[in-house]
């Protein structure tokens, strides 16, 4: 991963000794390269800050800001554009001419030419900062899931944006103020980035596949505007055809996610989804070596060794595992929150953090994973509140009870926690936090001083998930 960091002031004297300290911040995210520059503009002055963690074409020529040959753009960029080749090549066949390997010099030539329209050509991960001298503005992008980070802050006293909020901060002399709704939603509720607001009051997330602008002569941005979203209208299909299209999707990402000029990895927890990805490494790379590296947890009921070993097995993978010793999580827990930047919500965080920092001390620089899997598929909890909604909007009352009723056999559910979580989405918002009481929780627990909160304006409510009329019927495929 890389980090990028811009600010937008009036007055940018003040602020140019901060800039670089602010990017030491990101530091860890790119330890290759790095690069800042200042941008004269119609209000103002715009820095430009990158760390560059090489992934596709090593040289120097990756470096960051990157500018067009005509002088009317500049971008920085995290992430990976996985079909840039395929991307080049209509490029090229349209008349543009390439000066690096980079997929940064892709990205940036497929801006000049297409614009937000080309946002959905892109196979990738990305957040990108895109200046236009010629209409003097500035463009922030987000990818389609929201993968690659974008935090960015507009005050009096002009418009920051970063890869992480800490970088944000440090451009501020002023003490960062805690956001109390998101504090609230996080201890009550156990939410966190699932909203546009942070945990710090001022500073806020670029939606997932939103895009805005910056007007450069007055630092006023626009509202995010969305680039794309995945319709979830009904669309039938057989069973077999189904799973042979989702394989067929399945291969051709991992195929994609395999281009590298540096040292490839796996992360192995055993469970079905990473094991899915190194067996699909195999497949499709037959001689390729396979790096798997996994968190151990003996003596553990959960503990998935057994299946990571048979998978390592059947790939012949090279086996790098990390036991930790419980006492370890106190000497790494400031390190690890340093990191974070952010509350998170459970101990596999930790298993994260450890497992990628081996991955680092063994040389490897990308890694697959198997996050989303779960959110794809509806598993672990299986998000019952929203499939007994779409078979309630469908009045198939019997494949309601049958839900309710299979769903609660599960380790510790219970049919009152499944059509608590119906309501939950079902009665109006004041009366939500009833349904939260149903499964022995609160909008208002006894250790939280919601008087205090109140005073202060925050709404002791859970918000619950925003419904749409494509919706209706598919609320599970909505909430997914």
């Amino acid at each position: 991963m890389c980090g990028i960091l811009g600010l937008w002031s009036p007055d940018a004297g003040q602020h140019r000794n901060v800039v670089d300290k602010a990017l030491r911040e990101l530091d860890h995210r790119g330890p290759n390269d790095r690069g800042i520059e200042w941008f004269d503009t119609a209000g103002g002055s715009l820095a430009f800050a990158h760390t560059r963690l090489s992934v596709i074409d090593l040289s120097a020529g990756g470096h960051q800001p990157m500018h067009s040959p005509c002088g009317r753009w500049s971008m920085i960029y995290n992430g990976e554009i996985y079909n840039y080749r395929e991307l080049r090549a209509e490029l090229e066949a349209a008349g543009e001419a390439f000066a690096t390997a980079s997929d940064t010099e892709v990205l940036l030539r497929a801006w000049m030419r297409w614009g937000e329209s080309g946002l959905t050509r892109l196979i990738g991960m990305f957040a990108f900062a895109v200046l236009d001298r010629e209409r003097q503005t500035l463009g922030l992008v987000r990818d389609g899931f929201g993968i690659k980070p974008l935090f960015y802050r507009e005050d009096e006293k002009g418009f920051a944006f970063a890869s992480e909020s800490k970088a944000i901060t440090a451009l501020d002399l002023e003490r960062p103020r805690l956001n109390l709704q998101r504090a609230y939603h996080y201890l009550a509720l156990g939410g966190y980035d699932d909203a546009d607001e942070t945990f710090i009051a001022g500073i806020r997330h670029l939606p997932p596949a939103h895009w805005m602008e910056v007007d450069l002569s007055s630092g006023r941005a626009e509202a995010p505007r969305r680039w794309w979203w995945p319709s979830i209208a009904e669309k039938p299909i057989a069973f077999d055809d189904a799973v042979a299209q989702l394989r067929e999707r399945f291969l051709e990402s991992v195929r994609l996610h395999l281009r590298s000029d540096v040292k490839l990895g796996a992360a192995l927890s055993g469970g079905i989804d990473s094991s899915a990805v190194v067996c699909a490494m195999r497949r499709l790379e037959p001689d390729m070596p396979i790096h798997s590296f996994s968190f151990v947890a003996r003596g553990s009921a959960v503990d998935e060794e057994e299946w990571a070993d048979l998978v390592n097995e059947t790939v012949g993978a090279e086996v790098n595992k990390i036991l930790v010793d419980p006492e370890e999580l106190a000497d790494d827990l400031d390190d690890m929150i340093r990191i974070q930047d952010e509350p998170f919500s459970g101990t596999s965080i930790y298993a994260q953090y450890r497992v990628f920092r081996l991955v680092r001390e063994r040389g490897v620089t990308v890694t697959l994973d198997g996050q989303g899997a779960d959110e794809l598929l509806a598993g672990y909890h299986g998000y019952p509140g929203a499939r007994l909604n779409s078979l309630y909007e469908k009045r198939d009352f019997a494949g309601f009870a049958r839900l309710l009723r299979n769903w609660s056999r599960g380790p510790g559910r219970s049919r009152a926690g499944g059509f608590a979580e119906f309501l939950g989405q079902r009665v109006p918002r004041r009366w939500r936090g009833l349904a939260l009481g149903m499964v022995g929780r609160s909008v208002s627990p006894p250790w939280l001083d919601t008087d205090q909160l109140r005073a202060a304006g925050v709404r002791i409510e859970n918000p619950g998930l925003p419904k749409s009329e494509e919706g209706h019927r598919r609320r599970l495929a909505e909430a997914l």
